[in-house]
């Protein structure tokens, strides 16, 4: 990541990255080399080995052309539940606004 993006927790389980300048073909590979480091770490649970899988979804300003940052939020949300419950990373089509398979494991 560099300087100027951001992460922060956005809901129980959730998390945003924020990156400035960054088009959704850019945010891709980011986001698939952050899911491979999870999904290749080992958690150590109370008496067991714990694997983690991520699911993600990315959404990008101006692109998709979002009504508001609400709306830039809902799309890379509904792109969030295209992997599960294997994992992976989708992005929304910029030109239609429909959910595409960008990346799987």
């Amino acid at each position: 990541m560099r300087a100027c993006d951001i992460i922060g927790r956005y809901g129980g389980e959730e998390f945003t990255l924020l990156l400035p300048e960054t088009s959704l073909r850019g945010a891709l590979p980011l986001a698939e080399r952050i899911r491979k480091q999870i999904e290749s770490t080992d958690f150590d649970g109370n008496q067991q080995t714990l694997k983690l899988t991520v699911s993600g979804g990315i959404a990008a300003y101006p692109e998709q052309q979002p009504e508001s940052v609400d709306d830039l939020l809902r799309k890379a949300d509904e792109a969030s539940t295209r992997p599960k419950p294997t994992g992976g990373i989708a992005s929304s089509k910029p030109s239609k606004g429909s959910a595409e398979r960008s990346a799987q494991r």
